[in-house]
């Protein structure tokens, strides 16, 4: 064999092997740009009319989403290194690197959240319509419900929206995004715990129209407190709304198992006890277990929640 033969054999080796990973890469392309789509479709929200007599006007809210932001995302969530010594230091380092795409991604696993929406604005019947509602959202994120009744705002039918969450980074967007869009005014971010009763910036105890905890009482250790803060600051009459991960009744023991797991290792902690201390502490309005798809996984992998609306006696 003569080193000319040798070295020709080494190329086509060379371009066989650089073939290969390219066809590779091609396919694991292809099947990412599937998932990605298939997730979008998954995530569309049902067409919803609002009843003429609603006093709020829902509206779908969502954000765009594209891969180079999901990755992002994905990899904020898997290699993002939390620290701290407390609730909210954790928070902070979690989100500081994603909290700017943190709707555009959280948006598809968030199923409950039109359906508890839509609910509230079925079910609201403030008893001075002329002078506007005072809404509360608790561990609101980055304060994107308040999206949803855009219009509602725009027209003076919500007074005043409190926006209250634990976590700097997303405060900040909250501040930004809804803050300066709808005006301080109108909208204000409040920075704190949400089961603390004297949290400075709160409205007065007995003086709420709607309180809203979307995707939040699993990851509040004392998440009884947040539901009793939100009936302290609710009228008599006042509607609240609630939607979460959970583990519904029909499930078995080891689907049960499997999500609670998994959630957990982010510190989200599936309890079935949410929905039962609601049923117990208001009067139900409407109440329901679904179950939706999560961004990236097989299409058959579904996670439990439920959402709740009810009403202060």
């Amino acid at each position: 064999v003569t080193p000319e033969q040798t070295g020709g054999n080494a190329k086509m080796i060379a371009l066989d092997d650089f073939s290969t990973v390219s066809t590779l890469a091609s396919i694991c392309i292809v099947f990412l740009l599937a998932y990605w789509i298939m997730s979008e479709n998954s995530s569309k929200q049902e067409s919803y009319v609002n009843n003429p007599k609603s006093f709020l006007n829902y509206q779908p809210y969502e954000p765009p989403a594209t891969l180079w932001s999901d990755f992002q995302v994905i990899k904020a969530m898997w290699f993002a290194k939390i620290t701290g010594t407390d609730l909210q230091e954790r928070l902070d380092s979690f989100y500081e690197t994603q909290a700017d795409l943190y709707d555009s991604y959280r948006f598809r696993m968030l199923h409950g959240r039109p359906k508890m929406l839509q609910g509230v604005s079925r079910h609201l019947t403030p008893s001075k319509p002329s002078d506007g509602i005072v809404w509360v959202d608790l561990a609101c994120g980055t304060g994107a419900n308040v999206e949803n009744f855009g219009t509602s705002i725009q027209e003076g039918k919500i007074s005043r929206v409190y926006l209250v969450d634990l976590c700097r980074p997303l405060c900040k967007v909250a501040r930004r995004e809804r803050g300066e869009k709808y005006g301080s005014d109108v909208v204000k971010v409040v920075h704190g715990d949400v089961t603390n009763f004297e949290l400075e910036g709160l409205p007065p105890a007995i003086s709420v129209d709607l309180v809203t905890i979307s995707y939040s009482l699993v990851m509040i250790p004392s998440w009884e407190k947040c539901i009793e803060n939100a009936k302290r600051l609710l009228k008599p009459g006042g509607v609240i709304g609630v939607t979460d991960f959970t583990v519904a009744p029909d499930q078995s023991y080891l689907s049960k198992k499997f999500w609670k797991d998994t959630f957990a290792k982010d510190h989200v902690y599936l309890n079935d006890e949410h929905l039962k201390t609601l049923r117990n502490e208001f009067e139900e309005l409407e109440a329901a277990h679904g179950y939706g798809t999560l961004p990236y996984t097989p299409f058959f992998l579904k996670a439990a929640y439920y959402h709740f609306v009810g009403k202060k006696a």
